[in-house]
């Protein structure tokens, strides 16, 4: 050494020393007699500091002398200011040697000492200064220094087989810590395939396995190493790693499969599906030989991973996965911070691939209510892990109810959902396309709403779910829950996207029926003020007269026979057509509230007009909403979906309400208000006009208040006549108290209602049994809410089942049966109404009081005079309706014996 240093001194650095010079040669030779002498005996055991002992002094002894070279080359090149070139040939050997020493002795080990550790990182200092640059990284990345010194490395290690700590892998591993920043895919390639030969070629090292870990980890996150095609060479030495069973070691292998696989986007979908299938096979091999608790942590990064993997792996397999990890969890119930972390994953997966997963519920389904029941009786109990179980729960009834249906008949399971599970709404099988539109029309295609009591049996529960279309739908069936409805502000909201609903609105949302919002609220507000001054929701004696009126110019048509063409058309001899009869005094009493004028008995045409298209379009519409409001295609096919009859109706009473206001606009009287029109008329021309009043929203707001009073009075008074005409006993005796208590000589009166309890009774049960709208008009929920402790959704569609709650055996004892004296006291007297026939809440019928006067005066009038007779081959069944928003009855001649 004294020799060579000596040597150096003498050269003074000079410019050739960096060429090929015969003074590298005793430097390198210098550098690899540091090197760990090679060993063969003992080489097949593990080995101990004894073996090593002999070589210690040696080694460092040589590392001193090492540095001191390294040192006096230093400081004479900066004497000189300077550097060493590495491209030439014999300097850029040295700097290899130099760099393999630095990299064996980096770390403490059985035959290394902190002193040799200590000398290898001034060594490391002193390289950088002597090569000028600022960290080996920067060495490394220059005229492929590092692939050359893998190769260099190769041999090595296939000769370094101690068992324990080998320096070659020490050195391997430094290599590419040190170099981590450089990007060239080729480096990583080398790496990787430096392993998988090593791998091959000699029983796997947990240390070799560790460094492999921290190339993949490294290498997965370069979409370059992906696109340039390295990635199924990184899976092939994660498949070389997979028989490893120490869960330290299995947990960042497959932590690297899944981000390395998930990254994988430009690969053949055949290779994909292959692949995918092989990772799945090795990942059920590595759970099912593992103990549980090593299992915890790899089964945790499983599930993890899985939202990622998803597009790749398919919903089968996925759903496969899952249950098995479930069923595993069922089992043995210890690790609630993995199940946690799975249903948290489970609860994505769901919101993002709702229809794909669709095939799948059913087992998915019974894994989670089984978990959820095992929970409950386990005595760790955490509420967050159970929060999400119900809420996957839920996600699976909406995305699919008919999942019930396999363990509906379990009574745990049934128990499970009624008490433990309130979130969940149990609801009718949905089919891709319609939803559950069509199993309620398989169950009864003219009344479809009837298919509603089959579902609320098999179900048990009075609130339901289906989907009508794709949107979701709550379907209330009991009092208690239709009252809550129809009470809370949030369920305010109607459908407003159906496009048929808007055609016959101008293209726009009018009226006061199918809007909602601000526009709802001031055009609700402005009606129910100015309509109760014309005696609509309270009395007003102007008003009763003028019924009066109508009702004895009614009694004159039945008795004296018709005069007019139209009237000979309904009225002939003493047979007259129903409900056809009863529509210009139904039509002439709503008019003259709008328009403060009523037809006169010429202009009876259009009365009846107006009730004909009024019936025509609620009979053209289904309370469900139908199929035209799931796809506004379904306009385009005219008549087949019922929409021509829905605009002619519709369009022509619009088109004679426009008719009339503009009459009413040339006779309207700053000083006095005939009608509501005028009120309207006047907002209109006011200064204070707001945007929402317009003729256009008049017209429709006009159109929707009179067409229940066009159709739905008629109609009932039809039902009370045929149940009457079913039912002679009751017949009797209502004409017997009507006798009693108005005679014969006279009208009766409103103030005769609270004398004639039996009629009222017999009304009432009349609308409690023939519901008039089934349904009601569909309401919307405005915000996510709760509704009987069921999770209700924003923009949820709700429909309150007046026909099923008029006819739960819970509330009334005997709903099929014809019995007016359940509103009746023990005292004859009115009992309290259970029925909803006008609704209640902010969306009852404004006209309630009104029409209830009609129907109560109608019918006095009809029994007081006239005895009834069915025609033969006429539709006289109590079962003879028509479907529609308003189930009406058949038209049929009755006959009618004055009394």
């Amino acid at each position: 050494m004294d020799n060579l240093l000596k040597e150096l001194e003498a050269l003074k650095i000079r410019s050739d020393f960096f060429e090929d010079n015969s003074s590298w040669i005793p430097c390198i030779d210098l550098i690899q007699k540091s090197f760990v002498p090679q060993r063969t005996v003992g080489a097949e055991r593990p080995c101990e500091e004894k073996d090593f002992r002999e070589y210690r002094l040696v080694v460092e002894r040589n590392l001193h002398n090492v540095r001191s070279m390294l040192q006096h080359i230093s400081s004479n090149s900066r004497e000189k200011y300077f550097q060493l070139s590495n491209a030439t040939g014999m300097v850029r050997t040295f700097g290899m040697n130099l760099l393999l020493l630095i990299g064996e002795h980096s770390e403490k080990n059985i035959w290394n000492t902190a002193e040799c550790v200590s000398i290898s990182k001034e060594l490391l200092a002193s390289f950088c200064d002597l090569y000028v640059c600022q960290s080996i990284s920067q060495f490394l990345s220059e005229n492929e220094n590092l692939y050359n010194l893998l190769l260099m490395l190769r041999p090595k290690l296939l000769k370094d087989t101690w068992k324990t700590y080998p320096s070659a892998v020490a050195c391997y591993r430094w290599f590419l810590q040190e170099a981590e920043l450089i990007s060239t895919h080729i480096y990583i390639y080398i790496s990787i395939y430096s392993c998988i030969f090593l791998l091959k070629k000699m029983k796997i090292k947990k240390i070799l396995s560790s460094l492999l870990y921290t190339v993949i980890n490294f290498s997965y996150i370069k979409k370059g190493l992906i696109d340039s095609g390295y990635a199924k060479l990184i899976y092939h030495a994660l498949q070389l790693l997979t028989h490893q069973k120490e869960a330290k070691y299995i947990i960042p292998l497959y932590s690297c499969m899944a981000s390395l696989l998930a990254t994988m986007e430009h690969w053949d979908n055949t290779i994909n599906l292959f692949e995918w299938t092989t990772r799945d096979e090795v990942l059920s091999t590595l759970i099912e030989n593992m103990e549980f608790e090593q299992n915890i942590e790899l089964r945790h990064v499983y599930m993890l991973s899985l939202p990622q993997l998803i597009t790749n792996i398919g919903c089968a397999k996925w759903c496969g996965a899952l249950i098995r990890i479930l069923t595993e969890y069922c089992e043995h119930h210890t690790d609630l911070r993995t199940l946690k972390a799975t249903l948290e994953m489970a609860k994505t997966f769901l919101l993002m691939f709702r229809l794909r997963i669709a095939a799948h519920c059913a087992p998915l389904y019974t894994v989670f209510l089984k978990l959820h029941f095992d929970l409950r009786e386990t005595p760790v109990f955490d509420r967050a892990i159970m929060q999400n179980l119900e809420d996957c729960i839920c996600m699976l009834y909406q995305l699919s109810p008919n999942v019930g249906y396999t363990v509906i008949n379990d009574d745990r399971m049934r128990s499970m959902l009624n008490n433990s599970l309130p979130v969940v709404c149990q609801g009718i099988i949905r089919i891709p396309i319609g939803g559950s539109y069509w199993m309620l029309l398989w169950g009864n295609y003219k009344f479809p709403y009837l298919t509603i009591d089959y579902y609320v049996k098999k179900l048990k529960s009075k609130v339901i779910s289906c989907y009508m279309g794709d949107s979701f739908t709550i379907i209330v069936n009991d009092y208690k829950s239709i009252k809550e409805v129809l009470s809370r502000e949030e369920f305010d909201g109607r459908v407003t996207t159906a496009q048929h609903i808007k055609d016959r609105a101008f293209g726009k949302e009018l009226g006061i029926f199918f809007i909602e919002g601000p526009q709802w609220h001031e055009q609700r507000r402005f009606t129910l003020r100015h309509m109760r001054d014309f005696g609509f929701g309270r009395r007003q004696d102007k008003l009763e007269s003028e019924i009066m009126d109508e009702m004895t110019l009614f009694l004159d048509i039945l008795k004296n026979g018709p005069i007019y063409d139209g009237e000979k058309e309904i009225l002939k001899g003493n047979l007259a057509l129903f409900p056809d009869i009863l529509y210009a005094s139904a039509a002439n009493n709503i008019w003259n509230i709008m328009f403060g004028r009523r037809f006169d008995r010429s202009e009876h045409d259009i009365s009846r007009l107006l009730c004909r298209m009024s019936i025509l379009f609620q009979r053209s519409n289904d309370p469900t909403g139908g199929a035209i409001s799931q796809r506004s295609i379904f306009r385009y096919f005219g008549n087949m979906f019922s929409y021509t009859n829905h605009m002619k109706g519709s369009t022509t009473i619009s088109n004679i309400i426009k008719k009339y206001l503009d009459y009413q606009k040339t006779i309207i009287n700053e000083n006095d208000n005939q009608g509501f029109v005028d009120r309207y008329l006047k907002k209109l021309n006011g200064d204070d006009k707001l945007d929402n009043f317009t003729e256009e929203q008049l017209i429709i707001l006009l159109n929707d208040v009179m067409f229940p009073a066009f159709s739905a009075i008629p109609s009932v008074i039809t039902h009370v006549i045929k149940y009457l005409m079913h039912h002679p006993r009751i017949m009797e005796k209502v004409q017997n108290e009507i006798d009693n208590v108005v005679g014969t000589g006279r009208l009766a009166t409103w103030d005769d209602r609270k004398n004639l309890p039996y009629l009222e009774a017999t009304i009432r049960e009349t609308m409690r049994i023939e519901t008039l709208t089934p349904l009601s008009i569909t309401h919307k929920c405005l915000k996510k809410t709760t509704l009987q402790g069921y999770e209700i959704p924003a923009n949820t569609f709700i429909f309150t089942n007046l026909a099923a709650m008029h006819h739960d055996p819970d509330l009334w004892g005997d709903p099929k049966i014809f019995r007016p004296e359940r509103f009746l006291k023990e005292d004859g007297q009115l009992a309290k109404d259970f029925t909803l026939p006008f609704g209640f809440g902010h969306r009852l019928c404004a006209g309630e009081t009104y029409t209830r006067y009609n129907l109560f005066g109608t019918v006095v009038l009809l029994v007081q005079n006239f005895n009834f007779f069915f025609v033969e081959g006429e539709p006289s069944s109590l079962e003879d309706k028509v479907p529609g928003i308003i189930v009406s009855p058949k038209e049929l001649w009755i006959r009618l014996e004055s009394r």
